[in-house]
């Protein structure tokens, strides 16, 4: 059985430090984005990125998933 695709992320792990701004700019290297909600929670921030093109989602979420931004590993994965 094929995993359900999606067209929304969940990003976590990027901690305080990291604004809406510089997280759209980075998911954005991979695809046009639809919306970014960010959940600001200090250092247990958590954000939900929703593209355009379900394949830009794929994508994003193969390239970040453990990329280091402010010195902390993001996680990516698909929204349920």
């Amino acid at each position: 059985m094929r995993p359900r695709a999606t067209r929304t992320l969940y990003v976590g792990g990027f901690g305080a430090v990291v604004t809406a701004e510089v997280l759209h700019r980075l998911f954005a290297r991979h695809g046009e984005v639809q919306e970014l909600r960010l959940v600001d929670r200090g250092e247990a921030s958590f954000a939900y990125v929703t593209f355009i093109d379900e394949t830009d989602a794929i994508t994003a979420r193969a390239q970040l998933d453990g990329a280091q931004i402010a010195g902390r590993a993001l996680r990516v994965e698909r929204a349920e």
